[in-house]
C-alpha cells in the first residue's frame, strides 16, 4: 500500500527525492533572467552586462558537516567560504562577494567567533572576495553557517554538467580520499597517532579550491562537463552522467592516492579505493574533455597547479558508472553522504 503523503517521510524520500519536491515548486518556464537554474553547482544569471552572475549557497550544521573535535573555529571558518569558492570553480568563474549567515548559541564564546573570522577572512583575502553582509541569529542547541557566494564569468567560459560527450575523457585534477582518511584519523582521537599523516588532517580541515585550475579549463574551451568534488567522485560523477545522458567507465589503477593514505588504509585495515571513491569533501575538480585534447589538458593543469591531473575513465554510452577491475567489470554504487539516508 502506498503511504499518505500527509505520512510520508522526508526520510522515505530521500535527498534525491526531497530536491526532485522542491523543484516541482520551481517556475513552469526559466525566467528570461536565469541561464541555469537548479541543477549545477551554481545558478547563472544573466544581468544585462557582458558577464553572467553566478551564485551559489552552502550550510554547514555542527553535528551533521562538523564537530568540535574534526573542525577548530579558524579550520571552521576557512572551509565554510572553501566549499562555497569550490562550486565557483567548477563553473569556470570567478568569485567576489560573499554573505555570511551564522547561527551560534548563546554559550559559544567571543573567541569562537573571532577564530572563525579569522580562517574566513584568510581564504577570503587569498581569493581576493569581500564580505557583503548576512544574518546573525541564535541557535537553541547546535551552530549552524550558511554562505551565499557571487561571482562572474564571461558566457563562453562557463563550464556545466551538462556538457559531457560518449568518448570524453574523465579526469580529476589531484587525489582522492586525502580527506577522508583526514576524517578518519580526527575521529579516532587520542586512540590513534596521526604522526605523518597531517596532510591527510590537512585536507579535510582546510582544503584548497581548484580556483584557478578552474578558471583557466573554463577559459581554454577545451572542457566538456565539470563538477568538485564534495561527496565522493561515485555519488558526484553521477550527477555528471545524469546531466549529460552518459555513462561512465572508472579504472581502479588509475585512481590518484597519495602514499600517506595508501600507508593509513594498510595499518587499520580498510580498503583505501573506498575512501577514494566515496569518501568526499576532496573539492578536487572532475571534468570531461576530448580524447584528442589529452595533451593539451596535462600541459594546462600542469603549468597552473605544478602536478598534472589523473585521467581516470571515460564517458560511455551504457547508463550508470562502472568499475573496470582486475576481476572485470561492474557497477558502482553511488555511495558518498546521503542526507535524510
Amino acid at each position: 500500500m502506498k503511504a499518505s503523503p500527509n505520512r510520508t517521510t522526508l526520510h522515505d524520500l530521500g535527498e534525491a527525492g526531497i530536491i526532485r519536491r522542491i523543484q516541482e515548486h520551481g517556475p513552469a518556464r526559466p525566467a528570461s533572467h536565469i541561464r541555469k537554474g537548479m541543477g549545477d553547482d551554481c545558478a547563472v544569471l544573466e544581468t544585462g552586462g557582458k558577464r553572467l552572475l553566478l551564485v551559489t549557497t552552502d550550510t554547514l550544521i555542527e553535528g551533521v558537516h562538523f564537530t568540535d573535535q574534526t573542525l577548530l573555529p579558524e579550520a571552521l571558518g576557512w572551509k565554510s567560504l572553501a566549499v562555497n569558492i569550490s562550486d565557483m570553480a567548477a563553473m569556470g568563474g570567478t568569485p567576489h562577494t560573499a554573505f555570511l549567515s551564522i547561527a551560534l548559541k548563546p554559550e559559544s564564546t567571543i573567541r569562537f567567533l573571532e577564530s572563525f573570522m579569522v580562517g574566513f577572512k584568510t581564504l577570503a583575502d587569498e581569493t581576493a572576495i569581500v564580505l557583503a553582509g548576512g544574518d546573525t541569529v541564535q541557535s537553541p542547541s547546535f551552530s549552524v553557517i550558511t554562505i551565499a557566494l557571487l561571482g562572474d564569468c564571461a558566457p563562453e567560459n562557463v563550464v556545466y554538467r551538462s556538457g559531457a560527450r560518449v568518448g570524453d575523457n574523465l579526469w580529476v585534477t589531484g587525489p582522492l580520499g586525502n580527506a577522508a582518511g583526514g576524517l578518519f584519523l580526527l575521529r579516532e582521537g587520542s586512540s590513534f597517532e596521526p604522526s605523518g599523516y597531517e596532510a591527510l588532517i590537512q585536507a579535510h580541515q582546510r582544503p584548497m579550491p581548484r580556483l584557478k585550475v578552474g578558471k583557466a579549463l573554463g577559459q581554454s574551451g577545451l572542457v566538456h562537463a565539470m563538477i568538485d568534488i564534495s561527496d565522493g567522485v561515485a555519488k558526484d560523477l553521477g550527477h555528471i552522467c545524469e546531466q549529460s545522458n552518459t555513462g561512465a567507465l572508472l579504472q581502479t589503477t588509475s585512481i590518484p592516492m597519495t602514499d600517506a593514505l595508501l600507508r593509513l588504509a594498510a595499518h587499520v585495515r580498510r580498503r583505501p579505493l573506498d575512501w577514494a571513491l566515496h569518501g568526499g569533501e576532496d573539492y578536487e575538480l572532475l571534468f570531461t574533455a576530448s580524447s584528442s585534447d589529452e595533451d593539451k589538458i596535462v600541459s594546462l593543469v600542469t603549468k597552473i597547479s605544478g602536478a598534472p591531473p589523473a585521467k581516470i575513465g571515460t564517458m560511455i554510452r551504457e547508463d550508470g558508472i562502472w568499475l573496470e577491475t582486475e576481476a572485470g567489470r561492474r557497477r558502482l554504487r553511488p555511495g558518498g553522504y546521503v542526507h535524510f539516508s
